[in-house]
């Protein structure tokens, strides 16, 4: 039996699986792209990319000729981006330096990069930068400055403990240098609540939603306006989408998964459905893929499950006797499985349907075997993935590699365009 004839809709540990038209969903999810849309970072943020049909050619790079003070063995990266504006930061000895690029041409917006020392800068939902600079020495005066469209420095506090920053409406959220103590602030230093965290905090704030992971393992969703937990769980991960949001649990082998709504961005404390014994398999997609876990692992073979992330109710399920347990990937709008003689079939989320199958991976070709790469993102046509020495493009449709590119780093998908960390170098690829 194939695999296409076993995509069901019947229940799977999830009550009544419900059949969910395809409109609904593409709204919800953002996938659908007109020619000439852009990709939003939060629909990037789940793996949505710009149409990468054929091999990409280098848009532009920043290095030491044209980052000022960045030595060879630097790092760049891409610290926070708006709309057409990206942040990166970038080792300068050993304090970290930031400029506004525009993100179509690579081209330095300020006249001069913000030393920030030991500090952070970022945006705001409303587009200004915000700098906490902590340079100890030489250097700006220690405080928290917007950076104006120039990079000009405009002080607005003293304020000289924060070690990173999260934007959040017109204000920031910042995180002290031990990272333990967490808390919202007007840009003029007027503090709205402030947490401390029994270990260090790392807040993020996606899908209007802002979570902080700890690092003892723990989790909360917090309340943007008072800073108060909406929900808190220990030994958890927290996954946010436009629509809920998914809290994973595994307390010794017993994994499940609550499922939180989101209406009009306040997030319910209250969980609609646990789907227990299962667990959301790892990567950027546009809905939740959930698989078996715990006792149910023991099974003979693979049943994967793609859900609401609203309600839990399950979409659509695919389960086959000849479908492996593992090596599942999530993609953007797309999700793979393999089948147990490393075949491939791709199938849209949104709707359940076969789109293509790749054959077994030719041996002697790491770099081709999806079993070993993990997604950098996807769009309707093309699923990108990596290993950090390749990228590796394949046609759904066709079953075929549609391009690669040799790399030497990371690759993301910031803002649908596939950004390239490698070392002392930054690049953007064109679609």
């Amino acid at each position: 039996m194939s695999i296409r004839s076993t995509l069901a809709r019947l229940p799977f540990g999830m009550g009544t699986v419900a059949a969910v038209g395809a409109v609904a969903l593409v709204a919800t999810a953002g996938v659908v792209l007109m020619p000439g849309d852009s990709v939003s970072s939060d629909d990037a943020a789940h793996g949505v990319l710009e149409e990468y049909t054929s091999a990409p050619t280098e848009q532009w790079t920043l290095d030491d000729t044209s980052l000022p003070g960045l030595t060879g063995d630097g790092d760049v990266t891409i610290a926070d981006v708006h709309r057409g504006d990206w942040l990166v930061s970038y080792t300068a000895g050993i304090r970290r330096q930031y400029v506004l690029v525009d993100a179509n041409t690579g081209s330095l917006r300020w006249d001069a990069p913000v030393n920030a020392g030991f500090g952070a800068c970022a945006f705001n939902t409303a587009g200004q930068v915000g700098c906490a600079v902590r340079t100890r020495t030489d250097g700006p005066d220690n405080g928290f400055y917007l950076v104006s469209d120039s990079g000009s420095l405009e002080r607005q506090t003293n304020e000289s403990d924060t070690s990173a920053l999260v934007g959040l409406a017109t204000d920031f959220v910042h995180v002290n240098s031990t990272r333990y103590q967490v808390s919202r602030r007007t840009i003029d230093g007027e503090v709205r609540w402030s947490r401390t965290f029994a270990s260090a905090a790392t807040p993020s704030y996606t899908d209007g939603v802002l979570v902080v992971q700890n690092t003892d393992g723990s989790a909360q969703v917090l309340d943007p306006l008072t800073g108060d937990d909406v929900l808190a769980c220990r030994t958890c991960t927290v996954q946010t989408y436009p629509t809920g949001v998914l809290v994973s649990h595994d307390p010794l082998g017993r994994a499940s998964v609550d499922f939180h709504p989101v209406v009009n961005g306040v997030v319910d404390a209250d969980s609609v459905h646990t789907a227990r014994s299962q667990s959301l398999v790892s990567g950027p997609s546009t809905l939740p893929v959930l698989g078996a876990a715990g006792d149910q692992s023991m099974e003979t073979h693979g049943r994967y499950q793609v859900v609401d992330p609203a309600t839990g109710d399950a979409l659509w399920q695919v389960n086959d006797k000849e479908l492996s347990k593992v090596h599942t990937r999530p993609c953007g709008p797309l999700v793979t499985v393999a089948r147990k003689d490393r075949s491939r079939v791709f199938l849209s989320l949104a709707e359940g349907t076969v789109i293509g199958e790749l054959p077994p991976p030719a041996f002697g070709d790491p770099s081709a075997d999806i079993d070993k790469l993990a997604c950098v993102g996807a769009s309707d046509d093309i699923a990108v993935f990596t290993d950090g020495n390749q990228l590796t493009a394949y046609r759904p449709s066709t079953g075929s590699v549609a391009w690669t590119y040799p790399i030497g780093g990371a690759a993301y998908d910031i803002d649908g365009r596939i950004a390239l960390q490698q070392g002392s170098t930054l690049t953007v690829l064109a679609p």
